[in-house]
């Protein structure tokens, strides 16, 4: 099972604040993290922030020692000092190197071998043909060798811009089970809700406009739900609705 989040690129509308800005797309990255979604589908909604959500989410979710290898100094980072770590498996601590140990690394050629940083002192020598990031185990501490490998736990999520309304990016992941939020949809705790099986898709809305303002084509959900029922606030943000929603399948997951 993978878990798929879907926000618009109008999520920051409400706020030309640059720290709070960054600070929401941190919330977002926080909540995706804890959750263990693994694709952020950013649509297109009449917004302009697409590319800075994008940079914010991809950046938090890189390891801090590949930072600077894979991200410039951009004015959409100016701010991310305000947003929390997030700790995820892949975000490893420097300490000594182990053979088994599977670590996030870039990998680029170096004479006529392919070395790779995995956030050691040393370079690790790679077994294999790779290029750029990747995910790599440990063979050898003596020298420090590795080869790719596939994670065997959470490993954090990818970014797609979709470029896209809301309706087509849907389309495009080919999901089993598509379940929008809506403060009109069906009481949660009244729902039969299916089992949460293949690619899950959780959609939300902007802050000014529900999902189904946004749908620019008919699209059938296989459920509308209310997630926050009886809430005491006029609205919710979309951050809140996201972290209050995964909760609650979250309980529900059995894998």
């Amino acid at each position: 099972m993978a878990w798929h989040v879907f926000i618009p690129d109008s999520l920051l509308e409400e706020t030309d604040d640059p720290k709070i800005r960054t600070y929401k797309v941190g919330q977002i990255a926080r909540a995706c993290a804890i959750f263990g979604v693994e694709h952020v589908w950013i649509y297109r909604a009449g917004g302009r922030d697409g590319r800075f959500i994008k940079t914010v989410l991809e950046y938090m979710e890189t390891p801090q020692y590949l930072r600077k290898r894979l991200f410039p100094l951009l004015p959409e980072l100016k701010y991310i000092g305000v947003v929390p770590p997030l700790r995820t498996p892949h975000h490893k601590l420097k300490g000594k190197p182990r053979v088994g140990e599977i670590r996030e690394g870039f990998a680029f050629r170096k004479g006529k071998r392919i070395y790779a940083d995995i956030g050691f002192d040393e370079l690790a020598l790679v077994e294999g043909n790779v290029r750029g990031r990747a995910t790599f185990k440990i063979i050898s501490v003596r020298p420090l060798r590795v080869i790719p490998a596939k994670p065997e736990e959470y490993w954090g999520y990818r970014v797609h811009l979709s470029g896209k309304p809301l309706a087509k990016t849907l389309k495009k992941a080919e999901l089993d089970l598509v379940i929008a939020t809506s403060r009109k949809g069906r009481d949660v705790r009244h729902a039969k809700i299916p089992p949460l099986e293949g690619e899950v898709g959780f959609v939300f809305g902007s802050p000014r406009r529900g999902v189904m303002e946004l749908l620019e084509e008919k699209y059938e959900f296989d459920l509308v739900l209310n997630t926050i029922p009886n809430q005491r606030t006029k609205t919710v943000r979309t951050e809140e609705a996201l972290l209050a929603t995964l909760a609650i399948f979250n309980l529900m997951r059995r894998d």
